[in-house]
């Protein structure tokens, strides 16, 4: 069924957009239509894939580094509980303040280089990570628990048998969330110092007045963020069924 809703939002979105531009009476280089916009696309689709690799590449390591991160820091979460008595106020503080403060303050410290944008990503990502990881840790079986103990299971056999697998399914709703959170989070780092990715053609498109570069740029983050969170979904299906088995 949800597949089927997918379709009519592909279906029915050029439609309302198209509708949208006709009864607004604006010029196109104020809002283009759908067929403008997709046609710019193919002509400058070198700059758009160029660029999209960009953005994706610096988000996907940021990403990566952020799961190594939330994994480990949710472990000692788990075994040492003092140690999130003592980081956790810190990891508040932190995920409160927007990254959009943030990012000029890396930007100042690390200078121009890809480094900011990675730990914008990291910082957006991790906590959304470790907070489910660590939930997911905790949802273990006691009963399986007490099971291992009295088999003399050691701390790693108790956490690979029972406790990684309780966390799997927390672990893999994170991603639904984060997975997507990390693309934004890299295009809004790009709006600051970055000389290229999605961010930096939206910078340029607004100071250049080009509405069809604009809207081209939020249709490839639309279709990767909805690509990226169907990929998660399935993905999520893939390991449940797996863990069943």
């Amino acid at each position: 069924m949800e597949r089927y809703g997918y379709l009519i939002m592909i279906i029915s979105l050029p439609i309302i957009w198209q509708i949208i531009v006709w009864t607004s009476g604006l010029e196109p280089f104020i809002l283009p239509g759908p067929v403008l916009v997709v046609r710019h696309l193919f002509d400058d689709w070198p700059v758009f894939l160029y660029n999209t690799g960009v953005t994706m590449l610096g988000a996907m390591i940021g990403y990566a580094f952020a799961n190594v991160f939330a994994v480990a820091v949710a472990i000692l979460f788990v075994y040492i509980p003092s140690v999130q008595s003592i980081l956790m106020p810190w990891f508040i503080v932190i995920k409160n303040i927007p990254y959009v403060v943030i990012a000029p303050i890396l930007i100042l410290t690390l200078g121009s280089t890809p480094l900011p944008k990675i730990i914008v990503v990291f910082i957006v990502t991790f906590f959304p990570l470790v907070a489910n990881i660590a939930a997911g840790l905790r949802a273990a079986d006691d009963v399986l628990l007490d099971r291992m103990r009295v088999l003399n299971a050691s701390r790693w056999q108790i956490f690979w048998k029972v406790r990684w697998p309780a966390a799997i399914p927390y672990y893999m709703a994170a991603h639904e969330i984060a997975f997507t959170g990390a693309i934004i989070a890299a295009i809004v780092a790009e709006f600051f110092f970055s000389r290229q990715g999605l961010g930096f053609l939206i910078v340029t498109a607004m100071e250049t007045y080009r509405a069809d570069t604009l809207y081209g740029v939020t249709l490839v983050a639309g279709i990767l963020g909805v690509g990226n969170y169907l990929l998660v979904v399935r993905l999520r299906k893939w390991v449940m069924r797996w863990q069943e088995a």
